[in-house]
């Protein structure tokens, strides 16, 4: 029996996108990938992914047009996968709200004014859209603050 559906190819647009979204693995691999982590061992180690679990996902967000494999032998971003970026914003504002994390957990900036976001998508501040070029995270995993890697064909 299938762990759940295939909605590949449902007339939702939501239902398609969680076809490949919904997946836990597919949002920390992508939370990875922003965090400019870009190789299998990287984001095997970062993740905590087996090898077949990895690359499983990797094929699947590689055909789901996610990610494309970079020249430097690791995989970037594609503007799609680029356009998830506010996904992972409203994961993170949502924990926040919920159940604020400890450590204070994933914090989002605007690169342009330096306001801490509280919106997924908008800069609260200079009302700007919080995309690659504009974010920075800070993660309390990685230390200092860090601008958000794009890698999408421009």
């Amino acid at each position: 029996m299938p762990l759940r559906s295939d909605w590949s190819e449902a007339g939702c647009v939501i239902a398609r996108a969680a076809d490949v979204l919904a997946d836990p693995w597919v949002l920390v691999i992508l939370r990875e990938l922003f965090s400019g982590r870009s190789r299998f061992d990287e984001l095997r180690d970062a993740t905590g992914a087996a090898d077949s679990v990895l690359a499983r996902r990797l094929r699947t967000m590689t055909d789901a047009g996610l990610i494309r494999h970079a020249e430097s032998g690791g995989y970037a971003l594609t503007n799609a996968g680029e356009r998830t970026l506010p996904i992972l914003h409203a994961y993170a504002g949502f924990t926040r709200a919920v159940e604020p994390p400890s450590d204070g957990g994933l914090r989002i900036s605007c690169t342009r004014c330096g306001t801490e976001a509280v919106s997924a998508d908008w800069c609260p501040t200079c009302a700007a859209p919080l995309d690659a070029e504009s974010t920075t995270w800070m993660r309390p995993s990685m230390g200092e603050p860090f601008p958000v890697v794009g890698g999408g064909p421009r």
